[in-house]
């Protein structure tokens, strides 16, 4: 293997896929969704690290924490059901009239 960082770190991103594949159908879509946000955090720990040049101001460090307070709310207040659709349900809403 020439270059193993690359590959575990395609690793990780192809574990990451099939976890959001599997998660993505155990729970809705409102509390999935802001979650990724915190890939950010883990950006400003592993950017420095992988490259020297990238500087983490404080800025960013406030940034990134407004963004992590704002998921959390969403997650905190979000829908935790989803609706289920049987054929005759979705053929309905495919008639309605939008905004009657």
């Amino acid at each position: 293997i020439l270059q193993p960082l690359w590959c575990l770190g395609m690793t990780i991103i192809m574990l990451d896929a099939i976890g959001d594949f599997v998660f993505i159908g155990l729970a809705p879509q409102s509390l999935l969704a802001p979650l990724g946000s915190f890939s950010l955090g883990w950006n400003i720990i592993l950017a420095p690290k992988f490259n020297p040049t990238e500087v983490v101001t404080r800025n960013i460090v406030v940034a990134t924490g407004v963004i992590y307070a704002g998921t959390i709310l969403t997650v905190l207040y979000a829908s935790d059901t989803s609706p289920t659709y049987d054929l005759a349900n979705i053929v309905e809403l495919l008639v309605k009239r939008p905004f009657h």
